[in-house]
Formats: structure tokens, sequence, C-alpha cells
């Protein structure tokens, strides 16, 4: 039953990275790939391999991964939008009575 569980979560991790939703959630959470790539285990240059579709994530390592983004889809400051740029990590605040200034040039 452990191993059923591991293929799906495995599964996951891979849509996740197909999709562009692991690309998305490190750039709106600012990570970089060399971060992300600690936090795994892994060298850089595998985790820009797995968000290109260049290689897929494999084994414990795609396990790694796929915990990570779950962390990142569960952090509050972490909005995701549609992949249109909808959503944000630094959402513009409102400016209310904000000075007007002009240039004397």
């Amino acid at each position: 039953m452990a191993q059923t569980a591991q293929l799906l979560r495995l599964a996951e991790v891979r849509a996740a990275v197909s999709s562009g939703e692991a690309r998305r959630l490190r750039e709106a959470a600012d990570l970089s790939i060399s971060e992300i790539a600690a936090a795994c285990g892994v060298d850089q240059s595998t985790v820009w391999r797995w968000e290109r579709g260049v290689r897929k994530p494999r084994g414990r390592l795609a396990l790694a991964y796929g915990e990570l983004l779950d962390s990142l889809r569960n952090t509050a400051h972490v909005s995701i939008g549609d992949g249109d740029g909808a959503g944000s990590s630094h959402p513009t605040p409102p400016v209310e009575n904000a000075p007007i200034t002009t240039s004397a040039n």
C-alpha cells in the first residue's frame, strides 16, 4: 500500500512540474532555483531541468521536491494565479492621500 501512495505522490509531483505549477510556486515565493535545489538535496541544474521539462523528477528526490511544493502551496503569503500573471506574492498596496510630486525639469 505504501508503494501505491508513493507512486500516486510521484504522479502528483510530475503533474505539478509539467503544468508549470512548480515553477510558479517557486517564483511566487521569491525563491531561486539554487535555494530549491539545496532544500531538495540536488544540483541547481536538476531543478532547472525539471522545471523546463528536460527531465522528470524521480524517486526519493522527487518526493522531497513534492514535500517542498506542498509547503509552498500552504504558505499563506504565496498566491498563485492561473498562469496569466494574476498571482503575486507582492501585491501593490493601496495608496491613500499620497502627495503628488512633479518634476521641475
